[in-house]
C-alpha cells in the first residue's frame, strides 16, 4: 500500500519575519515544471484548521481569531507576497517488511523539488489559496541596464545578473545576433523579447537561469517507463502515422546588413533586416519544400513559427526549418498523460511509452513539461510530449 506524502515549507521574508513553515497536508496544489512559459507556477490550498510545524519543531496553529493569515489587517501577517515556497511530494510504503519513504533526489540524494518560488498573492477565501511563481518573478522586478551590447546574448544575462549571486547562468549556447538593444524594462521582459525574437529559450532549474537555442541537457534525462493498463491513468494521445501529418512552419530570420557609410563615432552604418518563408511537406511529391508570401491558409494540421538570427540566404534558411521540423515529423504519439506521482519525472526526461495489446506503437519521447497535483485525492503527474526519439 502506498501512503501520499507531502512536504510544503513557507520560508517567510523581511523584517521580523523570520518563521519557517512546513505542511505535510493541504487540500490540493498544482504545479507546472516545462520551459514552455518562462515562469513555472503553483497554486497551494491549504484548510485553516491546520497546524503547521515550525523550524523548532513547535506546532503552529493556522486558525483562532488572532491569527492574521494573508495581510489583510495592519498587523504581520503569516503568509506574505514574496515569502518562499517549496513543493516536494512522494509515498510512503512498504519494501522487504520496511517501510521506505520515497521522496525525489539526485544522484547525490539531494532533494528534487516539484516547485521552488515565491507567493505571489495569498487569497482571503477557505482553503486558503497560495499562489506561486519561480525565481522568475524576482526577474520580473530586476530592472535591466539600458545599454547598447555587441557580444553573445548569454553574456549579456551573465552581466545583468552579476549583482545578485544567488542567480547562476547556465550559458548552454553563445549565441550573437547583433547589437541588442537594451531599454527600460525588466531582466524578464528582455529574456521574453529574446525568445521572441532570436528563439532562445530561458527557464529556472532551481537558482539556475538556463538561456540558449537548446534547451534539454540529455546527460541529466532519466529514463522512465510507463504501460497502458499499468501506470498510465488516462490520457490524451493520439498516435499519428506520417502519412496523417500535416506540418509547416513559418521560418524567420532577423539579421544586421550593411547600409554603408560610418555613423558618427565611426561604426559602419547598419539595419535591422529579416527574411521569412513558409517550410511544408508536400504529401503528393513526399518531399520538404517552401514558398513566399503570400502563404496558403492553415485549414489543417499543425503550423508552427521558428525563429532563426543572422541567416540571410533562404536557401540556408530553408535548410535549418527542414532540420528543426523533421524532429515533428514521426510515427507515434503526440499529446500527453497522466500518471502516479512515481516514477517521478521532470521536463527534459525521456519517458518509454508500452502498448501491451498493440506493442507496434511502443516509443521513447522526449519530456517537454509536467504537471504535478496532489493533496486528498492523491498525487499525479501529467506528462506532456515534445517528440519522438529515435
Amino acid at each position: 500500500m502506498f501512503r501520499c506524502v507531502t512536504n510544503i515549507v513557507i520560508t517567510q521574508q523581511g523584517t521580523g519575519r523570520n518563521k519557517v513553515l512546513t505542511f505535510d497536508y493541504v487540500t490540493e496544489f498544482f504545479a507546472t515544471d516545462t520551459w514552455v512559459d518562462l515562469t513555472n507556477q503553483a497554486t497551494i490550498k491549504i484548510p485553516k484548521n491546520l497546524y503547521a510545524k515550525d523550524q523548532y519543531g513547535k506546532l503552529y496553529p493556522l486558525f483562532g481569531t488572532n491569527k492574521n493569515i494573508g495581510g489583510f489587517d495592519n498587523s504581520n501577517p503569516l503568509f506574505l507576497r514574496g515569502d518562499k515556497v517549496t513543493i516536494r511530494y512522494g509515498y510512503r510504503y512498504f519494501r522487504n517488511g520496511n517501510e521506505v519513504l520515497d521522496l525525489p533526489a539526485d544522484t547525490k540524494n539531494q532533494p528534487i523539488y516539484q516547485f521552488q518560488g515565491f507567493i505571489t498573492e495569498v487569497g482571503s477565501k477557505k482553503p486558503i489559496e497560495i499562489k506561486c511563481e519561480d525565481n522568475m518573478w524576482k526577474l520580473k522586478q530586476i530592472p535591466a541596464t539600458p545599454k547598447v551590447w555587441n557580444g553573445s546574448v548569454e553574456s549579456l544575462i551573465s552581466e545583468l545578473l552579476a549583482p545578485y549571486p544567488e542567480y547562476k547562468v547556465n550559458k548552454l549556447t553563445t549565441t550573437t545576433i547583433g547589437p541588442i538593444v537594451v531599454g527600460n524594462e525588466s531582466i524578464a521582459q528582455l529574456l521574453e523579447r529574446l525568445r521572441k525574437e532570436a528563439n532562445l529559450e530561458s527557464y529556472f532549474r532551481g537558482n539556475e537561469l538556463r538561456i540558449g537555442g537548446i534547451v534539454y541537457i540529455e546527460s541529466e534525462a532519466v529514463e522512465r517507463k510507463f504501460v497502458f493498463q499499468q501506470n498510465i491513468i488516462s490520457d490524451d494521445l493520439s498516435y499519428k502515422r506520417r502519412d496523417d501529418i500535416i506540418l509547416s512552419a513559418v521560418v524567420i530570420s532577423r539579421f544586421e546588413d550593411f547600409t554603408g557609410g560610418t555613423t558618427k563615432q565611426g561604426k559602419a552604418k547598419t539595419k535591422r533586416d529579416r527574411v521569412e518563408i513558409l517550410v511544408y511537406w508536400d504529401k503528393a511529391l513526399q518531399k520538404w519544400k517552401y514558398s513566399e508570401k503570400p502563404y496558403p491558409a492553415n485549414v489543417e494540421g499543425e503550423r508552427r513559427t521558428l525563429h532563426f538570427v543572422n541567416i540571410k540566404d533562404k536557401n540556408t534558411l530553408f535548410e535549418k526549418g527542414v532540420d528543426a521540423l523533421k524532429r515533428y515529423f514521426y510515427e507515434g504519439f503526440k499529446g500527453k498523460f497522466t500518471t502516479f506521482g512515481i516514477p517521478y519525472v521532470k521536463q527534459g526526461d525521456n519517458v518509454t511509452i508500452e502498448d501491451p495489446i498493440l506493442p507496434e506503437r511502443n516509443g521513447k519521447y522526449k519530456v517537454k513539461g509536467v504537471e504535478y497535483s496532489g493533496g486528498t485525492q492523491g498525487h499525479r503527474q501529467t506528462i506532456i510530449l515534445d517528440y519522438k526519439i529515435s
